[in-house]
């Protein structure tokens, strides 16, 4: 079986789980995924579609559920062939850099993800500088949720997360969802910031012909999906892809079709499936056996 990476998936405890698939359905009625949905089901699901390995990513909504989350996460990949786990952080977690070179010790985690919207902090918040500089210092990767303010009916200006790159320089960063709608400026940073990367999950949906009216929405229309198209061709090599399971945007099949059907070379679909996210994982655990696998 050949290597296929899902980087950006949500497997939570099963209390967090229902939650979460409640969330979405919230907002979206017809969003096809159950509250029932278990880890199991989430496994099944990403093997008959043929990935190997997978993000899993989790965020505490309280500062009392960071030190569980991470507990949970850190187990949950232990026993899962394939799952390549994450840390989180609360950002009114005491002592942010000491608890950071515990977890990155114990060389279980990569790195950490945040969703600054949810956990309801802004990604420049000060209080978070100890956690920066320390994971500057380990060279380790910090995932950002970015863009979709509209949804989120909140404001993370492009203006400051290009402050926050050039804030930090060094510091490995993960901009996710390349700050939809803002993907263009993402591109530019990457020209300038090497340590910067992207992930376009649930960046490409907006390429099905269910969102034409809201592509006619965006300045530039039809030209700025082209740019897109482009820029993602251009730096494929720092560009990601994952679902965002089970909260993304449709059936799990679909989100795959999405990057499948689009008209992009061969190599930099394979860049989004496989290569960048394979060798980002190569950077920060040289050992990481991918002979272990989904199955």
């Amino acid at each position: 079986m050949s290597i296929r990476i899902d980087s950006h998936v949500h497997i939570l405890p099963p209390w967090r789980l229902k939650a979460l698939v409640r969330w979405i359905l919230k907002a979206y009625p017809n969003h096809p995924v159950e509250d029932s949905i278990s880890a199991t089901d989430i496994l099944s699901h990403l093997k008959t579609l043929d990935i190997t390995h997978f993000f899993n990513f989790v965020y505490p909504l309280k500062v009392e559920e960071t030190e569980g989350l991470n507990q949970f996460n850190k187990e949950f990949c232990a026993k899962t062939p394939g799952a390549i786990p994450f840390a989180g952080m609360h950002p009114e977690t005491p002592e942010k850099d000491l608890y950071a070179e515990k977890l990155m010790e114990d060389e279980s985690f990569i790195g950490f993800k945040f969703h600054p919207f949810v956990q309801q902090f802004d990604p420049w918040d000060k209080r978070m500088d100890p956690l920066y500089l320390s994971l500057r210092e380990m060279k380790k990767p910090v995932f950002f949720h970015t863009g979709f303010e509209s949804f989120y009916g909140q404001k993370m200006p492009i203006a400051d997360l290009v402050k926050l790159v050039k804030r930090y320089s060094g510091l490995p960063m993960v901009f996710v969802h390349m700050a939809f709608p803002d993907c263009l400026t993402c591109f530019d940073l990457l020209d300038d910031y090497p340590e910067l990367y992207l992930d376009a999950t649930n960046v490409l949906a907006f390429f099905r012909p269910d969102f034409e009216g809201f592509v006619k929405s965006l300045p530039g229309q039809y030209r700025f999906m082209d740019q897109l198209l482009e820029g993602i061709e251009k730096h494929s090599n720092r560009i990601m892809y994952g679902s965002d399971y089970p909260v993304g945007m449709g059936a799990l099949e679909d989100i795959y079709r999405d990057l499948d059907q689009l008209s992009l070379p061969d190599k930099t679909k394979e860049d989004l499936r496989i290569n960048t996210a394979r060798n980002f994982i190569n950077r920060f655990q040289p050992d990481f056996n991918w002979d272990r696998k989904l199955r």
